[in-house]
């Protein structure tokens, strides 16, 4: 959907909020650095395969090629959705769904065991907001979430609809968000939404509400 750069301009968040998320870079920039230490190995080991005369399976060789090629996509992804000022900064109606799994790429890199973190979203009706600010809110989310997360220690996300609003939060977790995550709760009034009361997670109205909204 088309962008509109009319708005772009970056909250004012407080030192919290800042030094919550320059965490959050610091932790995910370390997880970036040891994926291309480890994407360097392997290619360097596929490379080692190709050239080795006795080897013809190159079905093999692309194949572990094409994984490489899409873990550095991934990590591509990652730091051009940490980028400061990020790459979308203008508002733009999307799905909800659509953003989860990008941030879902960031924040799986932080973890040993991928699957024990997910994003349930597929039933969120559509937003309009900036996109860049959704998805770090779901990166700060996690951030917070993070040991605090009763029974398993997987972490899960959900994103619905409940009626004029997108609501995401984390399941397993009973506390203010302003509290755990200073730089979410901002980031949600910025997008002109909150923070849960007694949850960790926020709601920023649906793009239907705000359709609503201008039309009277």
């Amino acid at each position: 959907m088309p962008e509109d750069t009319r708005h772009h301009h970056s909250p004012a968040l407080s030192v919290a909020a800042l030094e919550e998320w320059g965490r959050n870079v610091e932790h995910i920039m370390r997880a970036v650095a040891h994926a291309l230490n480890n994407r360097a190995a392997a290619l360097s080991a596929v490379i080692q395969l190709a050239s080795d005369p006795s080897d013809d399976d190159v079905t093999s060789t692309i194949g572990i090629l094409s994984g490489e090629l899409q873990r550095l996509n991934d990590l591509s992804l990652i730091v051009r959705t940490m980028a400061s000022p990020p790459p979308r900064s203008g508002v733009e109606a999307f799905a909800p769904q659509d953003a989860a799994a990008e941030s879902l790429v960031v924040i799986r890199l932080q973890v040993e065991e991928p699957d024990d973190v997910t994003i349930e979203s597929r039933a969120a009706p559509p937003i309009r907001l900036p996109r860049w600010m959704f998805v770090r809110a779901l990166i700060a989310l996690f951030g917070a979430a993070t040991n605090r997360v009763t029974g398993t220690g997987c972490i899960r996300i959900a994103i619905e609809g409940d009626g004029d609003w997108v609501v995401a939060r984390v399941e397993g977790v009973e506390a203010p968000t302003s509290a755990l995550s200073p730089y979410t709760a901002e980031l949600a009034m910025a997008m002109g939404g909150e923070a849960l009361e007694n949850r960790l997670g926020f709601r920023v109205p649906t793009l239907a509400a705000l359709r609503q909204r201008e039309a009277r």
